[in-house]
């Protein structure tokens, strides 16, 4: 099952790993005298298509160079070592193709050229790694207060500056578009609402929601999303059409974004005080809520039923259920590999035993094991 908790990321080797489209990201914090830009949260970049990475790797050498001055400041110049723009610190080249930096303690973009995408008005901006197509820009008031908005690479706004919490929330590589998730503050507003906006400043999905999980960012399929209201829960994609109804107590997240069919795993809970909560949580996390589970495809027909979680062996790429008080085995894809004959298990990470019978039997001599 796919970590969608692991959204906190960066990350960028700008040789050949870079266009290994199933390396991790790690988060870029902003901290002490070296600053690089701080991340929204995705993880576009563990799923990006190689096709993507092989358009960065095509980029126009960057036609400027940062120079480190005597007083820790940068200057960018052009190729014939012109003076584009000086006074910078801690800038920081984008794809070969922007520079973010702070100038009088103030973030903003800039081409290479010197032309200002970003102004440099921003008490901080997040972008994506190895995308950078559009900017959410942020802005403190004297109260403590922050607005927040987003503009594109053409330096033209998205969404304007407004008392909302923006995140990125999914990069469609084949149509170069960017999705953000926009949550009204509550601070600010009778009710926290979030919604799903396109980067045409277009609602996909519109504010109605307590909250929005996407389950299946940059896959380079249509874009699902659990959602949250009045501690129910639901599955929905992009196009808002809800694909498992709401229910109470229900936890639903992506099963195999790396297979085709796509399919999710739609959890019964108990004894949680607070369904929203588990929102972003993993089902391996929440075993102990866990009373039973489904495999659902995405036009929402059951696939395979579970009287226990689904879980994961730990060493191999197979998943236990249990139906009619026995346990089986079923495949990233849903297949049945081992029929529900077992009366328990036992996973000892690279040795799983089955029993059946009263008898322990060792996995590898009922399937072939790679």
């Amino acid at each position: 099952m796919n970590n969608q908790k692991n959204r906190l990321c960066i990350g960028r080797n700008r040789l050949k790993k870079a266009l290994n489209p199933a390396r991790l990201a790690l988060l870029v914090v902003l901290f002490g005298g070296v600053i690089t830009p701080s991340y929204a949260t995705i993880n576009c970049a563990g799923f990006l298509p190689s096709s993507y990475f092989e358009r960065i790797k095509n980029n126009l050498p960057f036609m400027g160079k940062l120079v480190e001055q005597a007083n820790g400041r940068q200057q960018l110049t052009d190729v014939n070592g012109n003076v584009v723009i000086d006074n910078l610190h801690n800038a920081y080249i984008l794809v070969d193709k922007y520079v973010l930096a702070q100038k009088s303690g103030k973030y903003g973009v800039v081409n290479a050229a010197g032309k200002i995408i970003v102004p440099f008005k921003y008490d901080d901006i997040q972008t994506e790694p190895d995308i950078y197509t559009s900017f959410i820009v942020s802005v403190k008031s004297s109260e403590g207060n922050t607005k927040q908005g987003i503009i594109n690479r053409h330096g033209e706004w998205i969404y304007p500056l407004a008392d909302v919490r923006i995140q990125h929330a999914h990069y469609d590589a084949d149509y170069d578009q960017d999705y953000f998730l926009v949550t009204k503050n509550l601070a600010t507003h009778n009710k926290s609402l979030t919604g799903l906006l396109d980067d045409r400043g277009y609602w996909a999905v519109m504010p109605q929601y307590d909250g929005i999980t996407p389950l299946n960012s940059c896959t380079g399929q249509p874009l699902y999303l659990q959602v949250g209201l009045q501690n129910m829960t639901a599955l929905i994609d992009q196009s808002s059409n809800i694909i498992i109804p709401f229910l109470d107590k229900q936890h639903i997240e992506s099963f195999n974004n790396n297979v085709s069919p796509l399919l999710f795993l739609r959890s019964s809970l108990v004894d949680v005080p607070n369904t929203a909560d588990m929102a972003t949580a993993m089902s391996e996390d929440i075993q102990e809520y866990i009373v039973n589970a489904e495999m659902i495809d995405a036009n929402g027909k059951s696939i395979l039923s579970s009287e226990a979680p689904i879980r994961k062996l730990l060493y191999h790429q197979f998943y236990t259920f249990k139906q009619a008080g026995k346990f089986g085995l079923i495949n990233d894809k849903g297949k049945v590999i081992l029929k529900p004959e077992f009366d328990s298990y036992r996973d000892d990470a690279d040795k799983v035993w089955l029993e059946k019978n009263g008898k322990m039997i060792g996995l590898n001599t009922l399937i072939k094991l790679d």
